[in-house]
């Protein structure tokens, strides 16, 4: 039988092999450059670029060898850029770091992501040497090119890190739908103005935005479907607005007051972060009001921080008008002092379908006080406990990561298979390298022995 070693993929029509290119990861499809000066072409033709420099200077490396790697990686840039091939762009991802030495290479390419009809068009300029976890206020080191806002029809999305804006010239985007918005000053007024103007937006992102005095978008209704408040500075921790498109909401910082108004056949899903807290206050209420305000979400993520408060404010055994959760994720420690508010979320889930336990993420406050007098949290698991509806009629999966084997993880689970009437599986995935083989075999022979329940349960430990 004879074989053949024609390069079937090139016969393809180019419109096709271009398709093929757009699924791939840019540094991945510019390196089929080399193949052939037809696949060159098509590589220079491709609508998606992105130009990280984080793909070149890598932080553990010596100042020498990142100063010639952003050489490169600058040249690079200029070369790609001139021998581009095609008629239009479509995403455009400039990531680069002290912009003010590269100025003029960084306007360079934001003109030519406009001139070529740019819809997404994502700018970060920010220092990957920042911490995100730090209330620091750092200024932005770009402004967006003054050209851009005459492009401002063909846009659809934008994202501005490290990248200050004019708020008039802004008004120009009549056509986004997506907006990021990341370590620049930002005021209130500014964003009301952009929401009421640019009518479009439905994604709202805020990343590290400071000098804000609050989130305060009062009474009218905004268009938003997705909703990110990622750890910024407020003055007053408010956050009050309606949403009644709202499907996903993201909110990372500090305890305040909440009023939002949402519909409850739209809201899909919420994560709250309270993991910047510096310290454990009483604030159950507070936190108590959100989670009320955002009851109708199908799938909720919480931090430890709102397991340890949530239970400390005058409701400490449920939400009154009970959750629509149907998947909850808890990020947690499974430490005694964040079992109250475990318990408190599973009482207010009647019809809670899947839980996910993600253990090693928070910290445990010293200055925790338990929500009843005279309850142990040492031994929680061994005192008496009313089973939570949903373990009863519900639940029917739980998943487990990071499974270390501590007494009070193998407690919850005995307590979980125990009294869950309708689980169906039970996953266990233990923390990679911190078990050694005996031990997970200890895991097993103890999950094979615990009374279940269901008799349709599954229990898988890996």
């Amino acid at each position: 039988m004879r074989t053949s070693n024609t390069d079937m993929l090139s016969l393809l029509p180019d419109s096709v092999l271009l398709l093929i290119l757009s699924m791939l990861p840019f540094k991945e499809a510019v390196k089929t450059s080399v193949l052939s000066k037809p696949w060159m072409k098509i590589c220079h033709s491709m609508e998606n670029i992105e130009f990280n420099e984080l793909s070149f200077v890598k932080q553990g490396e010596s100042d020498e060898a990142k100063k010639e790697h952003r050489r490169v990686f600058l040249n690079f840039i200029t070369n790609w850029i001139s021998n581009f091939q095609g008629s239009f762009v479509n995403k455009f991802i400039l990531n680069v770091s002290d912009p003010a030495t590269c100025r003029h290479i960084m306007e360079q390419c934001v003109k030519f992501a406009t001139q070529h009809g740019v819809k997404d068009l994502r700018l970060d300029f920010s220092d990957p040497k920042w911490d995100e976890n730090e209330w620091v206020e750092h200024d932005a080191l770009m402004k967006l090119p003054e050209h851009v806002y005459g492009h401002g029809s063909s846009l659809e999305a934008i994202k501005l890190h490290s990248c200050s804006f004019s708020m008039p010239k802004f008004l120009n985007f009549g056509a986004l739908k997506d907006v990021s918005l990341g370590w620049i000053e930002l005021n209130i007024k500014t964003l009301k103005t952009m929401l009421s103007s640019c009518k479009m937006i439905e994604n709202l992102t805020l990343k590290k935005c400071w000098n804000m005095e609050d989130f305060y978008l009062g009474d009218n209704n905004v268009g938003l479907k997705r909703l990110v408040i990622d750890k910024c500075q407020f003055q007053y921790e408010y956050l009050v607005f309606k949403a009644q498109s709202l499907k996903y909401f993201k909110y990372s910082g500090g305890v305040g007051f909440s009023e939002i108004n949402v519909l409850s056949s739209v809201i899909e899903e919420v994560e709250i972060d309270y993991s910047l807290m510096p310290d454990f206050s009483e604030c159950g209420d507070q936190i108590y009001k959100l989670v009320e305000d955002l009851s109708a979400c199908r799938v909720l993520t919480v931090c430890s921080f709102l397991l340890q408060a949530i239970p400390s404010g005058e409701e400490s055994v449920k939400v009154q008008c009970c959750l629509n959760i149907r998947h909850l994720i808890m990020k947690t420690r499974m430490h005694p002092y964040e079992m109250f508010g475990f318990m408190f979320l599973l009482n207010s889930s009647p019809v809670l379908e899947k839980l996910t336990i993600e253990i090693g993420h928070g910290k445990i406050f010293e200055s925790y006080e338990p929500p009843f007098q005279g309850f142990n949290t040492d031994k929680f698991w061994q005192q008496p406990l009313i089973t939570p509806v949903c373990l009863k009629k519900a639940v029917k999966v739980v998943e487990i990561k990071g499974f270390r084997g501590t007494e009070n993880e193998l407690l919850a689970v005995k307590y979980i298979v125990e009294n869950g009437k309708v689980l169906e599986e039970v996953s266990i995935n233990m923390m990679y390298g911190n078990l050694e083989e005996e031990k997970l075999r200890l895991v097993r022979r103890f999950c094979t022995v615990i009374p279940k329940a269901s008799n349709k349960l599954k229990i898988s430990v890996a």
